[in-house]
């Protein structure tokens, strides 16, 4: 860390249990919700209801595997909360309407429980399958400029693997003021894994000792298909390249705002729309290789196209004439 290090306050006893207690992730099931909507739609429906509650870290949808044209969402779902009392308020809001004439029914479903367990059952296999991506972070006090990142990173992988398959972990750098804070996008596979890391706070590695898991990406707004194949085709391209996607930091959750730092080449200015703090982030290396072509999605006006980044999964939109990119669906 250049110039001055900033002293990090020690925590006693008293304060340390209330750290902990505020990051104690509850999990819930819901039913009764509308499943007509797509899986983006139906996670930011499930953000806003419970957002009085707590930190909405996660929404599983058993067996989702991408938004088809004339089919419904499971009708049971698990929602994952961070925030000291968050369950308690949570299951007030059963009997509540998520929209009109979808009345919820909210129940408590802690890890040990198994009780619901053969409701899971049939999708779980396939659940265990699918790509997740975690925001990791917490370790900034306790990391200085002498740590390598790629021990950083090897570390990331040691202690998360303990969870489950660690398919990727990408390393962030963000600068407030003069100090340096760093956080990871950790790719894992299966929910078995999200649920063990969800669970974790802290470890016992030198530097990682704050390390704790933010919240999971939401799944991206889905492109419709007839529901012949959710697979997404390679398609060679004689030319350049295809362009490559904006940044992964739009994806991050409200308050924060991100933008291109043209002062800066190769960063990303991040800053919280609540607070007014700023952040700037290196970008990322993605190779052209790693970008496909979407399945042909008739709804999409012209001249957008869908394209897929292959190293997280995320589907985002090209504009063929302004060569723009964006996440949101246009």
């Amino acid at each position: 860390m250049e110039g001055s290090a900033t002293k990090v306050p020690e925590l006693n006893d008293c304060d340390a249990a209330q750290i902990r207690k505020s990051r104690i992730v509850s999990r819930i099931y819901v039913e009764g919700y509308d499943t007509s909507l797509s899986g983006y739609d139906f996670v930011a429906s499930m953000r806003g209801h419970f957002s009085s509650c707590g930190e909405v870290v996660h929404v599983y949808i058993p067996g989702y595997t991408g938004y088809i044209e004339g089919t419904t969402l499971n009708r049971f779902s698990l929602i994952y909360l961070r925030g000291k009392g968050a369950e308690e308020k949570a299951l007030k809001l059963s009997g509540s309407y998520s929209s009109e004439g979808h009345k919820l029914v909210v129940e408590p479903y802690p890890f040990h429980a198994k009780h619901r367990d053969h409701k899971f059952a049939p999708t779980r296999y396939a659940d265990n399958k699918k790509r997740h991506v975690i925001f990791v972070g917490g370790y900034k006090a306790a990391l200085n400029s002498d740590y390598n990142l790629e021990y950083v990173k090897r570390m990331l992988l040691q202690e998360r693997s303990k969870c489950g398959r660690v398919l990727d972990i990408d390393l962030h750098e963000i600068w407030e003021g003069r100090s340096l804070s760093r956080y990871a996008f950790v790719e894992v596979e299966g929910i078995d894994a999200i649920e063990k890391l969800l669970q974790l706070d802290g470890c016992e590695v030198e530097g990682l000792e704050c390390i704790h898991s933010y919240r999971v990406a939401p799944p991206v707004k889905d492109v419709p298909n007839s529901g012949n194949s959710s697979r997404t085709t390679r398609v060679m391209v004689a030319t350049a390249s295809l362009p490559k996607p904006p940044s992964v930091g739009y994806l991050l959750p409200f308050p924060w705002k991100c933008r291109v730092d043209r002062s800066r080449t190769g960063y990303l200015c991040i800053w919280n729309s609540e607070t007014g703090r700023i952040h700037y982030v290196r970008e990322r290396s993605i190779s052209s290789s790693e970008i496909i072509y979407a399945p042909k999605d008739p709804n999409l006006p012209e001249p957008w196209k869908g394209l897929v980044d292959e190293s997280n999964q995320y589907l985002y939109f090209w504009n063929k004439e302004t060569n723009v990119t964006q996440y949101k669906r246009p």
